[in-house]
């Protein structure tokens, strides 16, 4: 998959925990280059893969090579995309998995579906190739996951009030009040999003998240208008990648929308 903040959030937040949930493990391309030997461990991935999931959007170049590995090698496929129109004519013919950034409950259902397909796959003995013509010689035995006992993680606790403001594009500001429920790792919460420019806009965005030691991440599922102006029909849901002070009581950080546009936020515990 293309390499960048949404994108990231996507795959933190929607693909990992769906690969999860069908008890496998997951491994982007990014966590396994070491320099110069990019293609030699993309390759060695590749074939010690069960099932590779390959993200469209963007017509990312690297993203199609690798693809075209995994079909050369008779590996089982899931391209999902959130943009049909980059989708090229030669895999129109495959099956792919869309989802609309414009739906308000796109996360989880991409999370959903995409769960369910894997658990598809997994049931076939014999996977084959989407080409006919290939055979395939590369044979893997795949070892049941074992789960691994690892030490408690440890966190502050976020549950409560937080306030404060994000910029995007470094144009638009936006106040931003945020409720926050947490449990073990896991965050949730209602973010109640108020536009300070003229074009008077009220948003409230149901968000999920986690924090990892110092790490939060947050990403809205759902959005509803409590207050709108003008013809202003669509809102981009918003993702937030922060660090929490050492003080646990500032979460800062980067944010982005699903329409690709880059921002900054602080946000304060309040009491």
């Amino acid at each position: 998959m293309p390499f960048s903040a949404i994108f990231d959030s996507v795959y933190a937040n929607v693909i990992q925990p769906a690969i999860e949930s069908a008890g496998l493990s997951s491994v982007r391309a990014d966590q396994i280059y070491s320099k110069p030997q990019v293609m030699a461990d993309i390759w060695k991935a590749l074939k010690s893969s069960r099932i590779v999931i390959a993200e469209l959007s963007d017509k990312n170049v690297n993203v199609f090579y690798e693809l075209g590995l995994a079909h050369a090698m008779g590996k089982p496929v899931i391209i999902i995309t959130r943009n049909e129109q980059e989708v090229p004519f030669d895999l129109k013919s495959l099956r792919y998995l869309f989802y609309d950034i414009n739906n308000p409950s796109w996360g989880e259902s991409l999370k959903k579906v995409l769960t369910e397909m894997l658990l598809t796959l997994l049931k076939e003995k014999e996977f084959g190739t989407v080409f006919e013509g290939i055979t395939t010689t590369i044979t893997t035995e795949f070892a049941e996951k074992k789960e691994k006992k690892l030490p408690p993680l440890k966190s502050d606790n976020l549950t409560g009030n937080w306030e404060g403001q994000m910029k995007i594009r470094q144009k638009d500001d936006f106040d931003v009040k945020l409720q926050l429920e947490q449990t073990e790792l896991e965050l949730e919460g209602t973010m109640t999003i108020c536009s300070v420019e003229n074009d008077f806009i009220v948003v409230q965005e149901e968000v999920k998240g986690m924090i990892i030691n110092k790490k939060v991440t947050l990403y809205g599922v759902s959005y509803t208008f409590l207050k709108r102006k003008g013809k202003q029909d669509i809102w981009y849901l918003d993702s937030f990648q922060g660090t929490l002070s050492d003080e646990s009581n500032i979460i800062s950080g980067k944010c982005s929308d699903t329409k690709k546009q880059n921002g900054t936020f602080s946000l304060e515990r309040s009491l």
